[in-house]
């Protein structure tokens, strides 16, 4: 039980016994107020019997007066018998009444006597439990700890205990009134009178203060509580206790302390974790840049040992006259090319940074469209199974990006079911709450869930916690990049979306792959109008194309492909070079890299130029694009690409722009 709830009983039991106390003393003055009236009847009635007393000696008197007169009669007058006899009768009647009241004041005497002594034993016993009651409320306020008061409305003292005497020092007389706030500290005097007048309105005082001890000289902390006597609510007297908290004080400021103490030493710990963290974090950084510049670096030697051999082995054949032969390793090298590409591709995909086109796709049409190609690369041992969805909506992203996803999940999948199995394509709409998207991965709403289900070996936690880390794979060296799932998160964060796993060894494996989804409608306000020629130049049949990269390995080749088919090429080596040729030239077509040196990227340069030609087409030519944002309605070509590739693009630019006879270039 707590000192507050402690206080309270101790504070009700003396309201208690104050009013019992009370009780007790109006009781005695009942009794002492019918005593006295008692003994003044009795006064009283012993009055009436001496008048009684006075009156029989007057007619005693009197009945002597008569017997002398009859005496004196008898001797001079010769009185018949029969009024002698008349006169003694009225006399024997008289004395005999007499008796009688004299008897009954008596009796009413003795009866007075035994009321009031039976009143007076009662009042004796009052007297006596009233001074057990004031004898057990004084051990009581005597025995507590707690400095006992009383007092008037307003904080007026009329009695303090023992306690308050000796704690203070202040005598009886010296506490009354507000003379017990000399024992209170100067700095919390204005405090405890602010307290007697908050408790004029609530009922209770309550204060905390500083009360000397006069034995060693010090201020202690007191918790003091007061309440008004009587239960009908009257507030004119106030009796409460004064309870020592020094000790819970000092407690607090020790658990202050210590507080703040286990706060230094958690923020102290905190940090060092933090800095444990972040060192770790550095670490595992490391390590994943350290395997991912392993893979890289082991995929690209091998393909770049793919170009120098067959380039060698070219030169060789060349240099011997053997050119026919020539032609087979410039084919390796040219393999070796486009799987370093593929390499990149992949990288950029995982990174977020691979350039896409996006466009309305239909997933149940596009699942569709490939269920051959999926059936002859799974085989004839995996059965393909098709649960679409056929929803109205659709959604925004890169088809083909979309189509190697999916042809990569379910390539994955037959690799895990060796022995066959059962792979199922299915398509769904589904609502995502934010809650069942962790880590705010994406915005919540409806998505269009694309899921390749397979009945295979399943993943162990510790495989699925790796699944889409770049070059992790369980597959045998040369069996695997380790770049295919981590190309699937990327596109999938790249569209807005998420990708999700569910597996268990040894019953298979789920990847759902979630793409917002969109109406016909929203999906024609995203995408971009397609923005046409100004009409005077739609005319024009000439092609001057301006080539600016800052790479002579990439510009030369890309400048003489051009020049073969008939272009006219202006080429520069940054941004300040393509502006000063802007200057003087018009070309039809801009071809810029988007990182170019000069302090001016490619997007710049190709503003730069339609500010000069508004309607000037563009072709973006990029390897990486970066943080660089590119504006919407410019055509792109990522590195590494084909000349032929690059001679298709630059046509079909042209031709849409009405600058280009309609003729394919060759290549």
């Amino acid at each position: 039980m707590g000192e507050e709830e402690e206080r309270e009983q101790f504070l009700v039991a003396l309201e208690d016994a104050r009013e019992e106390a009370t009780a007790l003393a109006r009781e005695r003055d009942a009794l002492q107020a019918e005593n006295r009236t008692l003994r003044n009847q009795l006064a009283e009635k012993q009055r009436y019997l001496m008048q009684r007393s006075l009156v029989a000696d007057e007619v005693r008197r009197n009945f002597e007066a008569v017997a002398a007169k009859l005496m004196v009669r008898s001797t001079t007058e010769a009185a018949t018998s029969e009024e002698l006899q008349v006169a003694l009768e009225e006399l024997q009647v008289t004395a005999e009444a007499l008796g009688d009241a004299n008897a009954a004041l008596v009796r009413r005497n003795e009866s007075l006597d035994e009321a009031v002594a039976a009143r007076t034993a009662e009042l004796q016993a009052a007297n006596a439990t009233l001074r057990e009651s004031e004898t057990n409320l004084r051990a009581l306020l005597e025995g507590i700890p707690q400095l006992v008061w009383r007092s008037a409305v307003g904080g007026h003292w009329t009695w303090a205990s023992l306690q308050w005497i000796a704690h203070t020092g202040l005598s009886a007389a010296e506490s009354q009134g507000l003379g017990w706030l000399e024992a209170v500290h100067p700095d919390d005097r204005a405090g405890a009178e602010e307290a007697w007048r908050r408790a004029g309105t609530t009922g209770l005082f309550e204060a905390d203060y500083r009360v000397w001890r006069v034995a060693d000289g010090v201020w202690r902390w007191f918790q003091t509580r007061g309440v008004p006597l009587g239960r009908g609510g009257a507030r004119g007297e106030w009796i409460g206790t004064s309870t020592d908290i020094e000790d819970q004080i000092a407690a607090r400021a020790l658990l202050a302390r210590a507080g703040e103490e286990l706060e230094a030493r958690i923020a102290e710990r905190t940090a060092e974790l933090q800095a444990a963290e972040a060192t770790l974090r550095q670490a595992q950084k490391m390590e994943a840049v350290g395997q991912l510049t392993g893979g890289i670096a082991h995929d690209f030697n091998n393909m770049l040992q793919g170009v120098a051999g067959g380039v060698e082995m070219a030169r060789r054949r060349v240099d011997a006259g053997r050119i026919d032969e020539a032609q087979r390793y410039f084919l390796v090298a040219r393999d070796a090319v486009e799987r370093a590409a593929g390499l990149t591709r992949r990288l950029l995909a995982f990174a977020r940074q691979q350039h896409l086109e996006p466009k309305p796709v239909d997933t149940d049409r596009l699942v569709t469209g490939m269920s051959d190609l999926i059936r002859r690369t799974v085989g004839p041992g995996i059965a393909l199974e098709l649960r679409l969805r056929n929803g109205s909506g659709a959604v925004l992203c890169d088809p083909n990006e979309l189509e190697n996803v999916l042809l990569n999940l379910c390539i994955n999948a037959r690799d895990a079911m060796p022995d066959g199995g059962r792979l199922t394509l299915c398509t769904e709409d589904v609502d995502l709450a934010a809650a069942d998207i962790p880590g705010g991965e994406a915005a919540p709403g409806r998505y269009v869930a694309l899921m390749v289900a397979d009945t295979g070996t399943g993943m162990p936690p510790e495989v699925l916690a790796r699944v889409f880390d770049p070059f992790f794979t369980t597959k045998p060296m040369g069996q695997g990049t380790g770049l295919g799932l981590s190309q699937v998160w990327g596109f999938a964060r790249q569209s807005s979306g998420l990708v999700q796993v569910e597996s268990t060894p040894g019953r298979g494996t789920t990847f759902r792959l979630l793409l917002p989804f969109h109406t016909r409608s929203a999906i024609a306000a995203i995408l971009p109008a397609e923005e046409p020629a100004p009409a005077s130049q739609q005319a024009r049949m000439s092609g001057t194309v301006l080539l600016v990269d800052d790479e002579d390995a990439v510009r030369g080749p890309a400048a003489d492909r051009l020049r073969e088919l008939g272009y006219a090429v202006l080429v520069a080596e940054d941004g300040p070079a393509a502006l000063r040729i802007l200057a003087s030239v018009r070309p039809d077509l801009l071809v810029t890299d988007v990182g170019l040196p000069g302090g001016m990227n490619g997007r710049q340069v190709a503003e730069a130029a339609r500010e000069r030609l508004p309607g000037l087409p563009v072709l973006f030519v990029t390897g990486y694009i970066g943080s660089t944002v590119l504006p919407s309605g410019f055509e792109v070509i990522g590195k590494p690409f084909t000349l032929v590739d690059l001679a298709r693009r630059v046509a079909a630019i042209l031709k849409v722009q009405g600058r280009q006879p309609d003729r394919g270039p060759g290549a």
